[in-house]
């Protein structure tokens, strides 16, 4: 189940890190014009040479300074937007008169994109697997001196992570509400809804020299702060899980310098491949969906695991490793279809109105007219249609179901009392591993007072 676990996290890192790369390529593009696959390899030497040389703690440090910018950008893009349009007010009633700030919708029909049971209760699994399970998020934990300092770190985290949200929402209004009145997207100035924000930028700090590369760098800080980490575990996770087992077996010790000669290779194998990886990622569609949707179809079923692990020890190795399987490969055929209907427009989610009254710039109106279509009502299997905000919880609840039925019908259960105890969850080593042993020991003192009788 080890190496089961390290191989989908060595999977979602081949599918991964080209999109943390072509994001700030993306950017970069809108804002200077350099091609996407030229920016491309600068950022991945840069980044593979700094997590190769300064390993965690370079990382770390440089993870610091890039939040710092990142952070600070944000803040400017959305006093400086504001100050533009007109101010709060004004801000607010061209979202209001658009319809975007339109109410929650409450269904818990699945295919909701957006609804307010896909957010929150799709997106607490999506981001229980991002801090509990992620090996890169596991692996800063455990670079820290106690429990206590952990539990700090994560409760900091998750009021920055909450606030990043609320400022990526409002620059989502300040876009709005700057061109309300002449959509880029449909007139064809913006090429992907992720070149909207770049665009907004050099209009609104574009006057400001020097401003348009604050925002530029933030993106690039972003972008490298996850792909420096996510090399640096995969560099641990490579070393720990499959080369020295094998080390091991052949009775050949490894020493310091070819454990940091073993880690670098990685690091620079994969940099290197997310290169090739990105011509790939540039025709699947959106990137923030992208992302979430081949992370959660891998690490749905991770979560399944150790949720599995810790709260249910009955279940056996060969059931786990079983239901994993099936699980993983249902989220994978769900995924792959769901992006395929995605890219050839079997399947669309219904767009809000844009204008283009007072565009100040010659487009072609037939791009516009076919933007604001109609959109059919989608057809096809629907399991392919759930919100990619769910993948998460679906492919967790799959492992877990699949998992106990394997056990109850196929393999049997698995003895409690062989199960290491510091291995579960604080509540059932309390409650449910003493009844047992408790149990067991009544059992044995009735077989002993039976055989003395006798």
């Amino acid at each position: 189940m080890r190496l089961f676990g390290a191989s989908l996290f060595v999977l979602k890192a081949i599918v991964w890190l080209p999109i943390a790369v072509y994001v700030p390529a993306l950017t970069f593009n809108q804002v200077t014009g350099i091609g996407v696959h030229t920016i491309t390899p600068i950022v991945i030497i840069i980044c593979t040479f700094y997590t190769t040389v300064g390993g965690i703690k370079g990382v770390v440090w440089t993870d610091a300074v890039q939040s710092v910018i990142m952070y600070g950008t944000l803040v400017v893009i959305m006093i400086k937007g504001t100050i533009d349009v007109g101010g709060f007010g004004v801000l607010w009633q061209r979202n209001l008169d658009g319809g975007r700030l339109n109410t929650p919708e409450y269904s818990l029909d699945p295919t909701v994109r957006m609804s307010v049971f896909s957010v929150f209760v799709g997106g607490t699994f999506f981001k229980l697997q991002n801090t509990s399970i992620n090996q890169a998020t596991i692996q800063r934990f455990m670079s820290l001196p106690s429990l206590k300092h952990i539990k700090q770190t994560l409760f900091t985290f998750s009021i920055g992570l909450t606030l990043l949200y609320m400022g990526c929402i409002y620059v989502g209004l300040v876009c709005y509400a700057v061109y309300y009145d002449c959509d880029p997207m449909a007139t064809g100035l913006a090429g992907r809804r992720d070149q909207l924000v770049p665009l907004l930028v050099m209009r609104v700090l574009g006057v400001v020299p020097g401003l348009p590369g604050l925002f530029v760098s933030a993106v690039f800080s972003a972008a490298l702060s996850s792909l420096s980490t996510l090399l640096n575990s995969l560099a641990a996770v490579i070393l720990e899980d499959f080369v020295k087992p094998r080390m091991r077996t052949i009775k050949r010790p490894m020493t310091e310098r070819t454990v940091a000669l073993t880690m670098r290779l990685v690091v620079v194998v994969f940099g290197i491949s997310s290169i090739f990886m990105v011509y790939v990622v540039e025709h699947l569609g959106m990137v923030l969906q992208l992302s979430a949707s081949l992370q959660s179809s891998l690490y749905g079923p991770m979560l399944g695991i150790f949720t599995v692990g810790m709260l249910m020890p009955w279940v056996g190795e060969k059931s786990m490793f079983v239901s994993s399987i099936v699980s993983f490969a249902i989220m994978a055929w769900i995924v792959v279809n769901a992006q395929i209907e995605n890219l050839t427009g079997s399947f669309r989610h219904t767009k809000l109105p844009v204008s283009v009254e007072n565009c100040t710039y010659d487009f072609d109106m037939n791009r516009y007219l076919n933007s604001t279509a109609e959109v059919e009502s989608h057809s096809g299997s629907s399991v392919y249609h759930i919100s990619f905000l769910l993948y998460t919880m679906t492919g967790a609840l799959l492992n877990i179901i699949i998992s106990n039925v394997a056990t109850f019908l196929y393999f049997g259960r698995q003895d409690v009392n062989s199960v290491d105890s510091l291995l579960l969850a604080p509540f059932l080593q309390r409650h449910l591993l003493k009844k047992s042993q408790y149990e067991s020991v009544r059992l044995k003192s009735r077989a002993t007072i039976v055989e003395s009788s006798d």
